[in-house]
């Protein structure tokens, strides 16, 4: 199997830049999983595409020779994609491919309920594969929509902040901070963290890890990972670990959720739309319900 569209997309930008932190940079991802994406580009092709010392990068015959080409392949599927959507004329009966990140999260159960209450003739096809793997999704013409946190979001994908929302504490009803009316940040330090994978959602690993840094405290990671809110639920009943989260859309009556404070973690949530499809019926229909249900809902206030 060949390198994926997204693996050649870093190494272009790692070729032009030839500089690791500047290409992350430049790609809105960090420093190491840029790092990481090209090692497994290494090890599937079999060949070293740059010489790196603790002071350069620069290619390697093979890379260079990679380049021309690759940047042909990116090319060519960008103008696939172009010429699939300009021959799309907006009609509402094609589904809208949409990526909530969580059905087990509120702001992603809360705008699909409300746009299949006002656009029921719109079909909606819903994945939950995260930010990461959204994003390049995005730029394959796999996907119009993703909602998530927009830190790693190029600037190129058109991305709109639709709710800011402070982020909560999940914990068993006996845990010792579930006496508390808010958990200060600082109180996280002796506890152990419910986390997802960084390859699932590295964007919400550094935000966690980003407060806890303002708060002057490390992250103490639960060694295990769950998937969704029914998973998570299971291992902070278990293990008794606390998780950071965004609000649930339907909490188990067994976990309480204490606010989380000084500071207070500010969770921005962005509509994100594919290049040029910002203008096609169902992705306006949808920015559009996210907007009011948004002003209704004070989630920007």
């Amino acid at each position: 199997m060949g390198p994926e569209l997204k693996q050649l997309r870093y190494f272009v930008a790692v070729a032009e830049d030839l500089s690791f932190s500047v290409a992350a940079r430049r790609s809105h991802v960090s420093q190491q999983a840029l790092s990481r994406i090209i090692q497994q580009l290494e090890q599937q092709l079999g060949v070293r595409l740059f010489e790196r010392t603790t002071r350069t990068v620069r290619l390697t015959p093979a890379g260079a020779a990679m380049l021309g080409p690759a940047r042909q392949s990116i090319a060519a599927a960008e103008n696939a994609v172009n010429a699939a959507r300009r021959a799309d004329d907006g009609d509402y009966q094609r589904a809208l491919r949409i990526d909530i990140s969580s059905s087990g999260l509120q702001t992603g159960a809360v705008l699909l309920r409300h746009f299949r209450r006002r656009h029921p003739q719109i079909p909606l096809w819903q994945v939950e594969e995260g930010v990461d793997r959204g994003l390049t999704a995005l730029r394959e013409g796999r996907l119009d929509v993703l909602l998530g946190l927009a830190t790693h979001c190029p600037i190129d994908i058109p991305a709109e902040v639709i709710r800011r929302e402070p982020v909560v504490l999940g914990m068993t009803a006996t845990h010792p901070l579930a006496q508390l009316d808010a958990v200060p940040v600082a109180r996280l330090a002796d506890q152990e963290l419910l986390l997802p994978a960084d390859e699932t959602a590295i964007e919400w690993v550094e935000f966690v890890a980003q407060f806890c840094r303002r708060a002057g405290i490390g992250v103490r990671r639960w060694p295990g990972v769950t998937h969704g809110s029914s998973g998570a639920a299971d291992a902070v009943r278990e293990a008794g670990c606390v998780v950071p989260t965004n609000r649930w859309n339907d909490p188990p009556a067994d976990l309480v959720f204490r606010p989380l404070v000084d500071p207070v973690p500010v969770f921005d949530w962005a509509i994100m739309s594919a290049p040029g499809s910002e203008n096609a019926a169902r992705v306006k229909s949808f920015v559009e319900c996210a907007r009011d249900v948004a002003a209704k809902s004070d989630w920007l206030g």
